[in-house]
């Protein structure tokens, strides 16, 4: 999926309802691998302690899909 096309889906969110457990664990799950793999290569990135930590506290639900869209993948959006 490209950036636009994630962009289009995350302007058309009409704001009804926060990401279910299956979809904040996708997330999770993605951001964990990509920390595995390049984490190091950003010395500012958050671990996945951190991550998983900010998907399940944000309240606000658009936030929520931003922040669970930031890495390949649109199960979540």
């Amino acid at each position: 999926m490209t950036l636009q096309s994630r962009l289009s889906r995350l302007e058309s969110y009409d704001g009804s309802g926060m990401l279910n457990a299956a979809e904040r664990a996708a997330a999770i799950a993605r951001y964990t691998d990509t920390y595995l793999l390049a984490g190091h290569a950003l010395a500012s990135a958050l671990t996945p302690a951190a991550y998983r930590m900010a998907i399940e506290n944000i309240r606000n639900s658009a936030q929520q899909r931003l922040l669970a869209c930031m890495l390949p993948g649109d199960d979540d959006i």
